[in-house]
């Protein structure tokens, strides 16, 4: 066999590789109860209520107690570590596959405005790309990924270590024909553990006190997933849990920050509600500190 051929052939075996993966994790991920991304892009929920935002909503607001006071059924579309790009995602494929909810509930806080707190988690939506929604997000908010993607199977491999996972999950989720995810109503209890020293370690690393930088991204995407909602006939209310008093003191520009996205609700006609909370906000045992 000549070389031109040998080549010819380890050429043709590594590319049917590499389409052999990139589907297998498509369709592997996308079969994956237990992401929400999938999970809402193929199962009919049709909640009337919607609780979206990061880690906070994710781990406090149980849609079986909300149901319970509201006659309505509810769905925690929240995820940790997330910001408006990533909700704004989550929410679009979620209305591709299911009604509009009447209310949509946005946990927005003076550190979602700042890109030092939360992130866009580009391998949540690898699988997605082919949307041209999806991938015009992605490309803004991760350049560097988002390149890579042009060749097939790298838009997997690029964070392998947070996908793979999730791809095998996914593959046993088809194999069993599972129908539900672990939390089935998207509220994550949270851990029981105490994390007790974020605020002094913020207060070491900011010891004349941490002021929060409006990012123009997450304004941006705020404002999209306000009108998001809005298009689909959703009320959309912002609103922030009650605050730990002893942290407020380091935190420089809080209320100018606060005054900022008041404004920006105003604007957005939408409301925007500031829960209070004097006996919650004195004591660390109601807090979950990261």
């Amino acid at each position: 066999m000549n070389l031109f051929l040998k080549i010819t052939i380890t050429l043709c075996l590594v590319a049917g590789s590499i389409f052999l993966l990139d589907n297998f994790y498509s369709s592997s991920l996308r079969a994956n109860k237990n992401t929400k991304a999938d999970y809402v892009s193929s199962t009919k929920i049709d909640a009337d209520i919607l609780i979206h935002g990061p880690c906070e909503p994710l781990w406090m607001v149980n849609p079986e107690q909300l149901d319970t006071f509201t006659g309505k059924k509810s769905y925690n579309l929240a995820l940790s570590h997330s910001d408006f790009a990533d909700n704004y995602l989550h929410l679009y494929l979620y209305l591709k596959n299911n009604k509009a909810p009447k209310l949509i509930l946005l946990y927005v806080t003076p550190e979602s405005m700042d890109k030092k707190f939360n992130t866009f988690n580009s391998y949540r939506f690898a699988q997605y790309l082919a949307d041209d929604v999806v991938a015009k997000v992605v490309s803004e908010c991760d350049v560097e990924y988002y390149r890579s993607t042009t060749i097939p199977y790298f838009a997997y491999a690029y964070y392998n270590k947070q996908i793979t996972f999730n791809a095998l999950q996914g593959l046993k989720h088809k194999k069993n024909k599972r129908a539900l995810p672990f939390f089935a109503n998207g509220f994550e209890p949270p851990a029981k553990i105490t994390w007790d020293n974020h605020l002094e370690d913020m207060q070491l690393q900011y010891p004349q006190g941490y002021e929060f930088k409006i990012d123009s991204l997450r304004v941006k995407y705020l404002k999209k997933t306000i009108e998001l909602a809005k298009q689909y006939g959703s009320e959309i209310i912002l609103y922030e849990s009650p605050v730990l008093t002893e942290s407020l003191t380091n935190l420089k520009n809080r209320e100018e920050t606060i005054k900022f996205i008041k404004q920006l609700a105003a604007k957005e006609n939408v409301g925007y509600i500031l829960f209070k909370d004097e006996n919650l906000s004195s004591s660390r045992t109601n807090y979950i500190l990261l």
